[in-house]
């Protein structure tokens, strides 16, 4: 069973105001950012350390966002979050719930709103 949640949506917005959002969003949530993160190019990378918000999680999760323009007012985002151990290695068994789709509800429902 794969633990790995993979999404993509398209926002009719422009691609620099949906990655200030995501931004805005990560932080809000409790994420923090890696440093493998470049937001000038559509690029963010996100830890959630056992809590998203105020709710609880089973395990870290990894979020990973590119955002890529399809034209001046419309952009395509695509989701990877995965668990992953307290050094970054990504959870292949022993996760307990679903705590990646959380994470992604959790993000996607704030980018919303």
């Amino acid at each position: 069973m794969s633990y790995t949640v993979k999404e993509s949506k398209t926002y009719n917005r422009a691609a620099e105001a949906v990655v200030k959002s995501a931004t805005e969003v990560i932080n809000k949530l409790g994420g923090s950012q890696s440093k493998r993160s470049k937001p000038e190019a559509g690029s963010l990378e996100a830890n959630f350390n056992k809590k998203v918000g105020s709710q609880p999680l089973n395990n870290r999760i990894q979020l990973e966002v590119k955002i890529a323009a399809q034209s001046a007012e419309q952009c395509t985002i695509s989701i990877v979050a995965y668990p992953v151990d307290p050094v970054g290695q990504k959870l292949m068994f022993g996760v307990r719930g679903q705590p990646a789709r959380t994470v992604v509800d959790a993000f996607l429902g704030g980018l919303e709103a």
